[in-house]
């Protein structure tokens, strides 16, 4: 399906501009405020969430067209995924302190998940038929 293509390569790219706004502050300012709407709303990160876990799910047994029909695109399909456990478990209200911590003490990691994550977006995005598996 078409859609949930264009809904896995948007999720990714946004997930990944959320990651690299702390180490491109200038560039990415205009996600400053997403962000901060992400964190501190509860009720928005549950969405996003739930968004994630949807559209990996979705994406895994509805495929493009030529991919298996069971497997679908599982690169992308669990990088979605991973990004929707990710920010859930990091802009978490219990984990506000430990993930400051986290994200301070491992901001190149961070980064070059982000960088991942938007590499994984680009490929998905220029080759739609090429099954990443």
């Amino acid at each position: 399906m078409i859609q949930l293509y264009l809904l896995s390569v948007a999720y990714l790219v946004f997930s990944a501009l959320l990651i690299l706004v702390d180490s491109y502050r200038r560039k990415l300012s205009f996600m400053i405020k997403v962000k901060s709407r992400l964190r501190e709303d509860s009720k928005r990160l549950n969405i996003y969430f739930a968004a994630g876990l949807l559209i990996s799910l979705l994406n895994l047994f509805l495929p493009m067209s030529p991919g298996p029909a069971i497997i679908g695109d599982l690169v992308p399909s669990l990088s979605v995924l991973f990004m929707a456990f990710f920010f859930r478990l990091l802009y978490s209200e219990k984990n506000r302190e430990r993930s400051d911590a986290y994200l301070a003490g491992k901001k190149q990691k961070v980064r070059k998940l982000g960088l991942f994550s938007l590499v994984i977006a680009l490929i998905h995005f220029l080759f739609p038929h090429i099954v990443l598996l």
